[in-house]
């Protein structure tokens, strides 16, 4: 009894909205005999009567009037129910956990987010910010179901894909020099006094600077080191001395800051999805196609800031 078909409590519905057979049948699409039999088989399951067949129009009994009253919310439920599985089905509805770097954060995932809530409105999409170590280990561990990471990262549990390149920029204040160079070369940044982005908050990046340094054989004096991004870009602004910063970076928008990018060699700097390879989720495989769709536009939003004039501080451009 408490399997009922779902194809007998719409019949019914339908006959207790029409209140006549023949109308009932006409829209549900059958003929007016068998709709009477599966009615009556309805009647047998539950044992006892819907319908007063004797009265014209027909007329519900107090069991059928409480079968009509809960049979209406129960495939309206259902509806709700079955479009839901076939949403989610498309990646229209779910709930997606993103891990990404601090520069990512900073850079390319708002865009991805945004181009994607605009396709995907129902998808919950929670972001946390972490190095690519925690990523890694949260993502083998199903606490994350996607990240924006740096690579090499070598995990066969995982597939890895280059989104977009991260190269490093210095960070100049405006009023510098080279603050209108369309590339600064490395050696010209062998005796200006360099701000460091701390080992521990950004081991990656501390790396490829030092990488940066010893392929064009330079040695900066360093001035100052600090964890925080806003207090780096701060004492930049404040004249203290240049920085080495990934160029999502430029994002931030800080006031009195230039972001001009090195002249090559540098440093391979990828930006990475990650995610687990058994993952199914149609929702997850929305989001990469949007992301690998978003990542090319915000790039060329980089490449038109980094090439537009400074202004003077009395609006002309120099």
């Amino acid at each position: 009894m408490m399997e009922l078909d779902m194809r007998l409590l719409r019949y019914f519905v339908t006959v207790a909205e029409e209140r006549h057979f023949g109308r009932a049948a006409q829209r549900l699409h059958i003929a007016q005999p068998p709709l009477s039999q599966q009615i009556r088989k309805l009647e047998r399951q539950l044992q006892v009567q819907l319908i007063d067949r004797s009265r014209r129009p027909i007329e519900l009994t107090d069991a059928g009037q409480a079968l009509f009253e809960e049979g209406r919310l129960a495939i309206t439920h259902s509806e709700r129910a079955f479009a839901a599985a076939r949403r989610a089905a498309s990646g229209h509805l779910g709930h997606l956990r993103i891990g990404a770097l601090q520069a990512a954060v900073d850079g390319v995932v708002p865009y991805v987010m945004r181009e994607h809530r605009r396709e995907f409105p129902d998808v919950k999409l929670d972001i946390v910010e972490q190095g690519t170590a925690q990523q890694v280990a949260q993502l083998l561990e199903h606490r994350l179901d996607i990240g924006f990471l740096r690579g090499p990262i070598d995990e066969p549990g995982l597939a890895v894909e280059t989104l977009i390149e991260d190269p490093l920029a210095v960070v100049v204040p405006d009023e510098h020099p080279l603050a209108n160079k369309a590339q600064i070369a490395a050696a010209d940044l062998a005796q200006e006094p360099l701000i460091l982005w701390t080992r521990a908050a950004a081991p990656t990046t501390y790396a490829d600077i030092v990488e940066l340094f010893r392929i064009h054989d330079i040695q900066p004096p360093v001035a100052d080191e600090s964890p925080r991004i806003q207090t780096i870009l701060a004492l930049v602004a404040a004249e203290i001395g240049i920085a080495l910063l990934p160029t999502s970076f430029m994002n931030l928008g800080r006031h009195g800051v230039r972001f001009v990018p090195v002249r090559p060699p540098l440093p391979h700097r990828p930006l990475a999805l990650a995610w687990r390879t058994e993952n199914p989720s149609a929702t997850l495989a929305a989001f990469i196609t949007v992301a690998r769709r978003t990542a090319p536009r915000y790039l060329e939003g980089l490449t038109q800031r980094s090439t537009d004039p400074v202004p003077h501080k009395n609006g002309s451009l120099r």
